[in-house]
C-alpha cells in the first residue's frame, strides 16, 4: 500500500472500508489490513441494497483508493465495491452504475469528464432538539456572518474558516489524492466551496465523497461541524454541488466549436437539450431531499427553471466563460450536496447522451435573470418538492435505463418517498410560529 503522506504505512493494522448506500451515505465496516485480501462482508438488508431473504453481500477494495488516515493512528481507509458473490457484482452497487456509465460512453466513442463544485457550511456548533411531540427546533452557532449584497463574505479570509479550508485541502492532497483546483468562502455565513478537478465519472464520484469524510472529521478535530445538507439557514444562499461536464474524443473535446459565438458545438447543444428534456426526472436525483427544495426559490442563485444561458447563474444549466477548448464545458447548477454522487453524476451524462441520441435542440440560451421570466417559464418550472420529483422521475426513467439498472430504481425511489413522507410528516418550527394562532 502506497501513500502521498509521509508515514510509515507497513504500521497499518486496520483498514476502514467505505461504501456508499443508494441514498448516498458513506458507511464503513473495518478489517484487519491484509495486503492480499481486503475483502469484508456485510448486511445489505441494513443498507437498503438488498432483501432481509437475501441480504449477503461482499465488499472489494479498489486498491487505487487505499490512503492513510492521519487521524487514527495505524489505519487506512480503501473504497469498495459491492458485489452479490465473489464473481458478481451487485446491481443496486452506486459506484457499480458510474462505473457501467464509463462503459457505455466508450462503447460510443467518448470519454466523459467531470468537475464539480462542492459548498457546504461550517458551524461553531449545532443543536438539535428534538423529542417528539412536545420539542422540536434547532440552533445554529456561525463561525462568521455574512449574507448577500454589502454583507456577503464572498472570497473573504476569515482567519478561523481560512485556517480550516487549508487544513482541509492540505489533507485531501496529502493523504487523499484528491484534486482540487480551487477553494473560498462562499457568499453565504459560514460557508466555503471546494473545486473538485475534472476526471472521469466514478473517480470524481469518489472525490465527492472523500471531500465529506474528510471535511466533516478535519472540523471535528478543531471543534466544529461540517454541514452539507443544501438549506440550512433561512435568508440565504443555500449549498449546490454544480456539475461540468464535457466529452471527449481522445484528445479532442467534443463540446468546443471555436467557430460558434459561445464557443459551443452542436453536439454540446444536444447535450443542453437533453438536460432541459429530463431536467424535472433529475431533480429526484440531484436534489434529493426535502431540504433541497427549501433552495429552488427565486433571488438565491440557485436555479428554479430548466433553461439555458451564456454565463448566467439563474439558469439551470450554464456555459461559463471558457478560455480555450479544453476549458469549454457546461455547467449543470440543479445539484445539491446532498445527493448521492456516483447516480448524480451518472444520471446527468445520460440526460445529456439522450439529448444526443434524439438531436434535442435546447432552444436560443435566456440572456437575461430567469426569476424575471415566470410567467414565460412556468411550463419549466422544476419541482417544488421531492415527492413531485419522485413521480417525475417515475414517469420519465427510462432515459437512465443503459447504466441505471431497475432493482437500483426502484430501491431509490421506495426509499426516497420513505423518507419524504416521514420527513413531511413533522411540522417544522417554522410552521407552529406561523400557524399557531389560526
Amino acid at each position: 500500500m502506497t501513500t502521498t503522506g509521509s508515514e510509515d504505512v507497513q504500521h497499518v493494522s486496520w483498514v476502514e472500508m467505505q461504501y456508499t448506500d443508494i441514498v448516498g451515505r458513506l458507511r464503513s465496516i473495518s478489517i484487519p489490513y491484509d495486503s492480499k485480501l481486503l475483502q469484508a462482508k456485510i448486511d445489505g438488508s441494513s443498507v437498503g441494497i438488498d432483501d432481509v431473504s437475501s441480504s449477503d453481500a461482499i465488499l472489494v477494495a479498489d486498491r487505487s483508493t487505499l490512503a492513510y488516515i492521519p487521524w487514527l493512528n495505524g489505519w487506512s481507509r480503501a473504497i469498495c465495491d459491492i458485489f452479490r458473490s465473489n464473481s458478481t457484482r451487485h446491481s443496486a452497487d452506486p459506484r457499480f452504475t458510474a462505473q457501467r456509465l464509463e462503459a457505455y460512453a466508450s462503447e460510443l466513442g467518448m470519454e466523459v469528464l467531470l468537475g464539480v463544485e462542492v459548498e457546504f457550511f461550517v458551524f461553531e456548533k449545532l443543536d438539535v432538539l428534538f423529542s417528539p411531540p412536545t420539542l422540536a427546533g434547532y440552533r445554529f452557532k456561525l463561525v462568521d456572518r455574512g449574507g448577500r449584497g454589502s454583507l456577503s463574505n464572498y472570497h473573504s479570509s476569515s482567519d478561523k474558516l481560512l485556517e480550516y479550508r487549508v487544513e482541509l485541502v492540505n489533507t485531501l492532497t496529502k493523504y487523499f489524492n484528491t484534486v482540487i483546483s480551487g477553494h473560498h468562502h462562499e457568499v453565504a455565513s459560514s460557508q466555503l466551496e471546494l473545486s473538485v478537478s475534472a476526471g472521469r465519472p466514478t473517480a470524481t464520484g469518489d472525490s465527492v465523497q472523500t471531500v465529506k469524510y474528510v471535511a466533516k472529521a478535519v472540523a471535528k478535530s478543531k471543534g466544529l461541524k461540517a454541514v452539507f445538507m443544501p438549506k440550512p439557514l433561512h435568508g440565504e444562499n443555500g449549498s449546490g454541488m454544480h456539475v461540468h461536464a464535457s466529452l471527449w474524443s481522445g484528445s479532442k473535446n467534443l463540446f468546443h466549436d471555436p467557430d460558434d459565438v459561445y464557443g459551443l458545438s452542436q453536439l454540446a447543444r444536444y447535450f443542453v437539450g437533453g438536460l432541459i428534456y429530463h431536467a424535472k426526472a433529475l431533480a429526484a436525483l440531484v436534489a434529493p431531499t426535502i431540504n433541497s427544495y427549501r433552495r429552488f426559490i427565486p433571488g438565491f442563485e440557485a436555479p428554479v427553471y430548466a433553461v439555458w444561458g451564456y454565463r448566467n447563474r439563474s439558469a439551470a444549466i450554464r456555459v461559463p466563460v471558457a478560455r480555450g477548448e479544453f476549458d469549454t464545458r457546461v455547467e449543470f447548477r440543479p445539484p445539491d450536496p446532498s445527493a448521492n454522487p456516483y447516480l448524480a453524476l451518472a444520471a446527468i451524462v445520460m440526460a445529456g447522451l439522450d439529448g444526443i441520441r434524439k438531436s434535442i435542440d435546447p432552444g436560443d440560451p435566456v440572456d437575461r435573470s430567469a426569476y424575471e421570466m415566470r410567467a414565460e417559464l412556468r411550463d419549466r418550472r422544476l419541482p417544488s418538492s421531492l415527492l413531485e420529483a419522485i413521480d417525475e422521475l417515475y414517469s420519465d426513467g427510462e432515459f437512465l435505463k443503459p447504466v441505471f439498472s431497475e432493482e437500483l430504481l426502484e430501491r431509490y425511489i421506495n426509499a426516497k418517498t420513505r423518507e419524504a413522507l416521514e420527513v413531511a410528516a413533522a411540522p417544522s418550527p417554522t410552521e407552529v410560529l406561523v400557524y399557531q394562532d389560526i
